[in-house]
């Protein structure tokens, strides 16, 4: 006696699906990772920019009051992130540090440090163009002798941020490259095992809409399961990074946080029902020959 084969295995189907689900999370999950990576390391080059100072000298007998409307004065400009006042006293105590208490013992007690501020610009603002304006506002003060800054401090941490940000864009691209081709081939591959199941059901008279429709629910399931599984993913290694880093991860970049999170999902979304809509299409209407192929 002949036995019957199955003709629908649901072990089969249901391991194929999350075999799918899988491979779409994990490409969505590498995208996320790297979107992440980036946001930080774009956190770090502004903290270091920022970190950069520059150090307004004021003339000699200058008294506080003019170096305080001084001080406001600089605060006010769009491009300053903040200001520190550091008088000659507040000097003389700094390079006792550096050069001994009695340092100032060889001038008889005098101070020779002028008073100072201390200025940190934004990010935004630490290019050439920038800094050059603000320099030639502030030494056209005239209770400032000079602004003194690192100019090749400045130039090797552009330089070095430049290209950083090249690279990290190259390699985003590529992988968005990599991504939408990985999906796309999961995708096809999966109704491409259901090409008989099309084509049958073209047979007997349904409606495009009525053989699309199943499919299509299906792709939005593939890319919403698969973005929410890479979305809990990338939280895990948040907070991994949290509880074994201090300090690395603030409560300010949860916001961004909901964004990746968010455009991981969408993306996912998006593209595998795409894809899907291309795929069943294609099969659509493919030759009756080229179905064994």
């Amino acid at each position: 006696m002949v036995k019957k084969q199955k003709i629908f295995n649901p072990v089969s189907l249901w391991s194929a699906n999350v075999s799918t689900v899988l491979s779409i999370s994990l490409v969505l999950f590498m995208l996320g990772f790297v979107s992440l990576f980036i946001f930080h390391a774009f956190v770090a080059s502004n903290n270091l920019k920022e970190n950069v100072s520059f150090t307004v000298y004021l003339v000699q007998d200058s008294s506080e009051s003019d170096a305080m409307a001084l001080k406001t004065d600089i605060s006010k400009n769009p491009n300053v992130k903040s200001t520190e006042y550091i008088s000659p006293s507040a000097a003389a105590q700094m390079m006792n540090k550096v050069m001994g208490e009695d340092h100032l013992a060889v001038l008889d007690s005098i101070n020779p440090y002028p008073a100072s501020i201390v200025v940190n610009l934004k990010a935004e603002a630490l290019n050439m163009s920038s800094i050059r304006k603000f320099i030639t506002s502030v030494e056209a003060k005239d209770i400032v002798d000079n602004v003194d800054y690192r100019h090749d401090l400045i130039k090797d941490i552009n330089s070095v941020i430049y290209n950083v940000s090249a690279f990290a864009l190259a390699f985003i691209i590529c992988l968005l490259i990599i991504s939408v081709t990985l999906i796309n081939h999961t995708i096809r591959l999966t109704i491409y095992s259901k090409r008989f199941l099309i084509r049958s059901m073209e047979l007997v008279g349904a409606k495009p809409s009525f053989i699309r429709k199943p499919f299509l629910l299906k792709g939005f399931f593939f890319g919403l399961f698969g973005g929410l599984i890479a979305d809990v993913l990338i939280l895990g290694i948040i907070f991994w990074v949290s509880s074994s880093f201090n300090g690395l991860i603030s409560p300010e970049f949860y916001p961004i946080y909901g964004i990746i999170g968010i455009g991981v999902l969408v993306f996912g979304i998006v593209l595998s029902f795409t894809f899907t809509l291309f795929s069943v299409y294609r099969f659509m209407h493919l030759r009756a020959e080229k179905l064994y192929k």
